[in-house]
């Protein structure tokens, strides 16, 4: 049997991916499907407690979903510098290839009813010599959401991630706004962004995460609740069961 799972791809760095993340595993478990998570790359990580690099978006989801894997086994790349992660591999000779994360994607399909796995950056950053994370997303073959800015800005930004997307023969379930900061109220185009990227994008929109409060004053009943609230997650369920 086919592994079952989705990939989360973001707009930019910061469209609020791990929430988006958080959210789908909070919501499928929510609807009886157990799903498990991955990040197969990240940067920006700082020491665990272990001793170990540890990204804090993995923290962050690991606590408020309750993960119990340890926080290593969800990122097995972990990379120190705030820089994409080709170049932050580099500065830290540690050495990428396309192959090595795909493998880590499909051992963690294998063991999962249906997975998560989010992405690093945008759709197009390099994570490894000569390569994109599109391109280990074609390697998954799986069914893709886009986590993008719900503000000013977005509509090109997410027409072209699913432009890419669409170019690479990538499905795509839909796309979710991240309110990554408190609502801003001087930017009308809030209310009109998501109706015109159906429109033209002709992508289902999930819905959009609010903002929940500062990083670590984040619960999962908040996260559970929103979630229940904002989005909908039915074109989801239909592939996860």
């Amino acid at each position: 049997m086919s592994a079952k799972g989705v990939v989360v791809v973001g707009t930019d760095t910061d469209a609020g991916k791990t929430i988006v993340s958080a959210a789908l595993v909070a919501g499928l478990r929510d609807a009886g499907i157990p799903a498990g998570y991955l990040k197969p790359l990240a940067s920006e990580c700082a020491p665990g407690p272990e001793g170990q690099p540890v990204s804090p978006d993995v923290e962050l989801l690991h606590r408020l979903v309750g993960l119990k894997e340890p926080l290593h086994a969800l990122n097995p790349v972990c990379l120190r510098a705030p820089l994409s992660p080709l170049v932050a591999a580099r500065e830290e000779g540690v050495e990428l290839s396309l192959a090595a994360s795909a493998v880590a994607c499909r051992e963690f399909l294998a063991g999962q009813d249906f997975g998560v796995i989010e992405g690093v950056g945008g759709l197009l950053v390099p994570i490894a010599p000569g390569h994109t994370f599109r391109e280990l997303a074609v390697e998954l073959g799986l069914p893709v959401v886009v986590a993008a800015r719900p503000g000013l800005g977005t509509i090109n930004h997410t027409l072209l991630t699913l432009e890419a997307l669409k170019a690479a023969g990538l499905p795509v379930v839909g796309f979710v706004f991240s309110h990554t900061q408190p609502a801003d109220p001087g930017d009308p185009s809030v209310k009109e962004n998501h109706a015109l990227i159906v429109e033209y994008g002709g992508t289902p929109f999930l819905g959009a995460m609010p903002y929940l409060g500062p990083r670590d004053e984040l619960t999962g009943e908040a996260l559970g609740d929103a979630v229940r609230e904002h989005l909908d997650l039915s074109p989801l369920l239909k592939i996860a069961r």
